[in-house]
């Protein structure tokens, strides 16, 4: 599925030891994965779940 990317939010999750950890890290590395993750996206899968759904799911 072709979708535009532009205005897409990435959001960056760590799994270690089979907990999610949620990641903080200067902007303009940030800057670089989010452009990263954008220019390499292949397809998008919708999943129905919002931001809100995955922080319920994850406990925040």
């Amino acid at each position: 599925m072709k979708v535009n990317l532009e205005h897409a939010q990435v959001t960056v999750l760590l799994e270690i030891n089979g907990q999610m950890h949620l990641v903080a890290m200067d902007k303009e590395k940030f800057d670089a994965i989010n452009m990263l993750v954008k220019s390499s996206t292949e397809m998008a899968v919708p999943t129905g779940e919002s931001q809100s759904d995955l922080n319920k799911f994850l406990g925040y």
